[in-house]
Parts: C-alpha cells; sequence; structure tokens
C-alpha cells in the first residue's frame, strides 16, 4: 500500500517515525510530507498566498514550512510522490478527543485528506500522567503504530471520501483513533463516540513589550471528559483503542419549527 504520513508535531518528531519504521516493516511504500515546526492547535488553516519552503530530509520524506494541511495540500498537488491509498496523520504526543478534535492540526490533515479523495485517519496517544498537553518525556508509541499498521484496511473501510469533485454519495468521513502511550498492546479496537471536553481555568496572561506591544501567554487548566454515549476518552482510559468516525464536510444542523425571519 501507498501510505502518505504527515503530523502537527513536526517531521522529527518520535512519534511520526516510529510509525513510518513501522509501515516501512510491513514493506508499505511510504511516503512523508510533514511540518518544518511543530503546528499543534492549527486544525486545517492552509497558507492561500505566498511561498513555503519544501525540503528533502530523506527518500521520500520531505518537510514542509507549513500547517498539516499545507502538507496533504502540497503532497497531492505537488506530485512529489505517488498518489497515496491512504493518508495516516500522527502519532500525535497527546489525544485528541472530544472538542480537541476541532482545534487539532493532527485531525486537520485528516479532514484535508478524505475532502481530497483519500481514505485519512488520525493517530494520537494519551499520557497517563499529563491528558491534556502530553507527558515530560516522549513515551512510547510502539502501541499505536502496531495497531495502526494492522489495521490499515478497516481504516479504509470505516473512510468515506469524494471522487474528484462530485458531490459523493455518502458524506465524507474520516477515522480519529487514540489510545494509551505504550509497547504493549491495546485490549483491541472499539467504536466510540466523541466525548464532551470542558477546559476548566484555561488563563491568557499579558506582558508588556513596548510601545504599545504586548506578550500574550496562555496557560491550560483542567480538562473534564464527559459523554452522552460510550465515548473515545472512556475507550482509552479501559485499555482500547479508541476508533471514531467523524464527518470531514460541515454538516448542517436539523432546522427548528417556528422559526420565521423578519424581512
Amino acid at each position: 500500500m501507498k501510505i502518505l504520513l504527515t503530523n502537527d508535531d513536526g517531521y522529527d518528531a518520535p512519534g511520526i517515525n516510529v510509525l513510518r519504521e513501522r509501515l516501512m516493516d510491513d514493506n508499505h511504500e511510504v511516503y512523508v510530507m510533514a511540518p518544518a515546526t511543530n503546528q499543534s492547535g492549527k486544525s486545517q488553516s492552509i497558507n492561500i498566498s505566498g511561498k513555503m519552503k519544501v525540503r528533502a530530509i530523506d527518500e521520500n520524506f520531505f518537510s514542509c514550512a507549513g500547517t498539516p494541511a499545507d502538507c496533504v495540500m502540497t503532497a497531492i498537488h505537488g506530485h512529489l510522490f505517488e498518489r497515496p491509498d491512504m493518508i495516516l496523520s500522527g502519532i500525535n504526543r497527546g489525544p485528541n478527543l472530544g472538542l480537541d478534535i476541532l482545534y487539532s492540526g493532527t485531525c486537520g490533515a485528516a479532514r484535508q485528506g478524505v475532502l481530497l479523495g483519500i481514505p485519512s485517519a488520525a493517530l494520537s496517544v494519551m499520557f497517563p500522567d499529563d491528558e491534556i498537553f502530553g507527558s515530560e518525556s516522549d513515551g512510547d508509541y510502539q502501541a499505536m503504530a502496531d495497531f495502526a499498521a494492522k489495521n490499515l484496511k478497516a481504516f479504509a473501510r470505516l473512510s468515506n471520501t469524494a471522487l474528484g469533485l462530485k458531490m459523493p454519495k455518502d458524506r465524507c468521513v474520516f477515522v480519529n483513533v487514540n489510545g494509551m502511550a505504550g509497547d504493549k498492546p491495546y485490549k483491541g479496537g472499539k467504536m466510540a463516540g466523541v466525548s464532551f471536553r470542558e477546559y476548566v481555568g484555561d488563563k491568557v496572561d499579558f506582558e508588556e513589550a513596548g510601545e504599545g506591544l504586548y506578550e500574550r501567554i496562555f496557560s491550560g487548566g483542567k480538562v473534564i471528559s464527559s459523554s452522552r454515549e460510550y465515548s473515545d476518552y472512556e475507550a482509552c482510559v479501559d485499555g482500547y483503542a479508541a476508533v471514531s468516525r467523524l464527518y470531514a464536510e460541515p454538516v448542517a444542523a436539523q432546522a427548528l419549527d417556528g422559526i420565521e425571519f423578519k424581512v
């Protein structure tokens, strides 16, 4: 299988390199187009003007001075590689659960991939001692790399994609996978809903930088997870790899009766 890898932690992050080595061990044709620097929290933003530097790191391995979605666009439209059969984004350092999905560059790359017609999955790991921003150590990405390598066909079946510019029969869907960091196999993969994540105590401070300028300093608070159904968070805590199918395209909420608009 031809597989494109990207992430939001940067091309030199351990997660993407562990995943690359694992997939190459199975004789997959692996391409990498990953950000030159950390792009966490960039969601699906793209650069639509100006130049971006692309650097050759190794054979079929490039860094791009852009966002994760830029990396996908660059790889697919730049024709540096053959068109991949699948895009894997990650393995991310830290979970992408619930509302994290909206902000995550890891998920943004997978979302961009299915909108370009390629089955895509985002891969992330949770560190037990700090589920918000990851552990102080790099942890171990082997369990997630093994799980991904063994379930590529399942990810592809779960991921619905558009064909060219034609509206797809089914909505575009990408796969989001989370699990605990480590080298021990998961109990299995479990389909899960998306948890609701409340960020309590986030704080923004300002420091004067002179001439009317201020430096904004963000510090994260505590995250509380809750759910309406068995969730990705619960599956991770229970020792499974949580697999969630997510719409890539915006879906309108059902209209309410009795709503009238003034003219």
